[in-house]
């Protein structure tokens, strides 16, 4: 029986795939685990992986071309067997009752499709349900952790490499707790019982001290033509929920002139001491980042999603803040999740390592999802000051502009001093412009005193 393989959705916010390489040739037999092609979504450059043995019978699309979810990308089946029929039932824009395929990101644990989310922009609560099956436990296997996720059919939830770091060690899934979308077992959690297994070869992240790769270099056209560049699936996507942001979300915009002085000579004392023990220097942003987490706690009403579909204004228990980096194709915002439960020395280096990932599209599903505020740092620009577009469907962002020398009044005199601004763009349907004040006046009190925060 022929078996289709169809787009599935990579991310919350997915509508569309290219297959940017195709690595299985028409006619070659594939195992079920293989990955067949590399998809970009508008988050990473992922691989589709099939779940069925086979031949690869044929190729749908070819490398480069846009593929909408559920979708027709190939026809598995038996060498020799007649698929017109499957065609033809994809032409007439019938699709067969189930996909042949799941997905893994770069570094194999990836999001498959929700058939319970049908709409691209609908606000996401909780990361989608794998529905890939995986190997049953054996007999002899120790018993089922609490917190394992078995499907009706007796089957682990869990992601592709979980499943083979699983396998190469010698553990059960059975015994492994899962923490990635409603408990499906993820790389990270095998790890995590490997203790002192012997080394698994990662992807290498980039050196803490490099500076961020060069943005692409502008193409040289000759006088009166032009290059024409293809909407990529980042930016398809950043257009369509900014444009639905800033035209469904009353906002309004608050902005404060911060004093510095203090918080340069702190980083300035902390950088010596993280550098002298060969950590990651923190950068004014962090500092942001952790003055932020902590008002969220003092402030709920910013830490929220308006959710006209539900009928409801969810007010987040956990403080997961994105942080927006710019890459080629557009913006991506990592998340730092529980920030207000984690140092600044640990924010700085997660933010980093996440930073490095969005550059190389390797960040993995819950890497940049649920987030519940935005913050975004145009100060290493030069940019003194501007306004954010909200990140949907949080009900806030902080944009942050540069320090600046400049005199100021203290005590009747005018000495030299440092400022920064930031501006608070609010969602009015959640936050009012009283909320919205109390919220910055919080974190004014946090970055001009960052003693405060650190104690």
């Amino acid at each position: 029986m022929a078996i289709p393989v169809e787009m599935p959705k990579m991310s919350d916010t997915m509508e569309e795939g290219v297959v940017v390489a195709w690595l299985v040739e028409e006619g070659q037999k594939i195992s079920a685990g293989d990955v067949i092609a590399q998809v970009e979504t508008d988050k990473a450059t992922m691989d589709l992986e099939v779940y069925d043995d086979g031949v690869l019978l044929k190729r749908v699309i070819e490398e480069g071309e846009a593929v909408p979810i559920g979708g027709l990308i190939a026809v598995l089946g038996q060498e020799g067997e007649d698929i017109s029929a499957l065609l033809d039932g994809y032409a007439s824009g019938t699709s067969a009752s189930g996909s042949a395929t799941s997905v893994s990101d770069a570094s194999g644990d990836g999001v498959p499709p929700s058939e319970s989310d049908s709409s691209a922009d609908q606000p996401v609560a909780a990361g989608p349900v794998s529905e890939t099956p995986a190997p049953l436990a054996s007999e002899t296997s120790i018993p089922v952790s609490e917190s394992t996720v078995v499907e009706p059919s007796g089957r682990i939830k869990s992601s592709p490499l979980a499943r083979k770091l699983a396998l190469d060690h010698d553990i059960d899934l059975a015994a492994v707790r899962g923490t990635g979308p409603e408990g499906r077992i993820i790389k990270r959690d095998v790890e995590a019982l490997l203790g002192d297994a012997p080394a698994i070869p990662a992807r290498a992240p980039a050196a803490i001290s490099e500076p961020a790769p060069a943005r692409r270099p502008m193409p040289v056209v000759a006088p009166g033509g032009y290059e024409a560049i293809r909407i990529s699936q980042m930016r398809k996507a950043v257009s369509r929920r900014l444009v639905e942001s800033k035209f469904t979300s009353p906002h309004f915009y608050l902005t404060v002139d911060l004093a510095m002085e203090k918080m340069v000579e702190a980083r300035a004392q902390i950088n010596e001491v993280t550098e002298a023990k060969g950590l990651p220097k923190v950068s004014f942003n962090d500092f942001v980042t952790m003055a932020c987490a902590l008002a969220l706690r003092r402030h709920p009403w910013v830490n929220a999603s308006y959710l006209e579909a539900e009928g409801e204004i969810r007010l987040h228990n956990d403080i997961h803040i994105a942080v927006a980096v710019a890459v080629d194709e557009g913006l991506i915002t990592p998340v730092v999740r529980n920030a207000d439960q984690k140092g600044l020395a640990q924010i700085a280096e997660e933010t980093r390592a996440l930073a490095a990932r969005a550059r190389a599209k390797e960040l993995e599903p819950e890497e940049y999802s649920d987030s519940t505020f935005t913050t975004s740092n145009l100060g290493m620009f030069g940019i003194e000051e501007f306004t954010a577009i909200i990140n949907p469907p949080n009900a806030c962002i902080l944009a942050i502009g540069a320090i600046r020398d400049v005199p100021v009044v203290k005590d009747g005199e005018v000495v030299p001093g440092k400022r920064m601004k930031v501006t608070l763009s609010c969602d009015h349907r959640v936050v009012d412009g009283a909320m919205g004040s109390e919220f910055l006046a919080t974190v004014r009190q946090y970055l001009e005193d960052p003693l405060a925060m650190l104690l």
